[in-house]
């Protein structure tokens, strides 16, 4: 019961607060790695909301050390708690406490860069790397996410998923635009299912030498893939087919087995 000083919320009050963290969650899903920093300006645009209620938002999320400002600039930037909450989200997946040293023992024998990406409904989400020796700028792509049709990667666990989201995924609805690099079709993704890996010795989208396997959970589910990547001068198609594709699959393979996958 109320007393008579109690004060009662009205009912659009929970909806307005919800509409608060719903935008104040949004500001967070506007950096990527075009957009690194962002100003006041560009956030209150982007949210089409006024630059008070942009800064307000901000301020909680600064409050939560989810943005900050950098000192020299004002623009802000993601803030070092997405960095422990990520964590947290990374440490839940057995493909990378299995994957870690295979990882590594990949990049070792092959010098060259390796990703290990988690199926996450339609998109594949890149959750571990181990880079090359030889580059001199990393470009670190743990974090990143692409849609199933986009790349190497999400290709490769398209073609191990139901008719029905491989459907999906190659007609999408109208309205949704189609990658005009699109790497497979339907016949291609069955032939990579047979062969066990998919592999490009130019991909378009960056213009490697690349090459992926999947990562079979104990249910014989493809949950992850390892791919590989190597620049044109440092590999050709002999190399690609001896040494880049038998080590990737065979290291997709140990990270299968660590997780309970026996081959039937």
């Amino acid at each position: 019961m109320s007393g008579a000083g109690a004060t009662v919320a009205s009912p659009s009050s929970p909806r307005r607060g919800s509409q608060a963290v719903d935008r104040a969650l949004s500001i967070l899903w506007l950096f990527d790695e075009q957009k690194e920093t962002l100003s006041i300006g560009e956030i209150s645009d982007m949210l089409q909301v006024h630059r008070s209620t942009a800064w307000r938002l901000l301020g909680a999320l600064q409050r939560a050390g989810l943005v900050e400002p950098e000192p020299t600039t004002g623009r802000f930037r993601l803030g070092i708690a997405v960095v422990s909450l990520a964590g947290h989200v990374l440490d839940r997946f057995p493909a990378r406490a299995a994957g870690r040293k295979v990882l590594s023992d990949l990049r070792d024998e092959l010098e060259e860069t390796v990703y290990l990406g988690v199926l996450d409904e339609t998109s594949v989400v890149y959750i571990d790397q181990a880079s090359s020796p030889h580059v001199r700028h990393n470009v670190d792509w743990v974090g990143r996410r692409q849609t199933l049709d986009e790349g190497v990667t999400g290709a490769l666990l398209l073609a191990y998923q139901s008719p029905e989201i491989i459907h999906e995924v190659m007609h999408p609805p109208a309205g949704r635009q189609e990658p005009q690099d699109r790497l497979l079709n339907e016949r291609a993704l069955a032939e990579v299912r047979d062969r066990g890996y998919l592999s490009r010795l130019n991909d378009p989208r960056s213009g490697l030498i690349v090459v992926s396997a999947p990562v079979h959970d104990h249910r014989g589910d493809v949950v992850a893939a390892i791919t590989a990547t190597a620049p044109q001068h440092r590999a050709d198609r002999r190399r690609l087919d001896e040494q880049l594709a038998p080590a990737t699959v065979q290291a997709a393979t140990l990270v299968s087995e660590a997780l309970g996958y026996a081959r039937g």
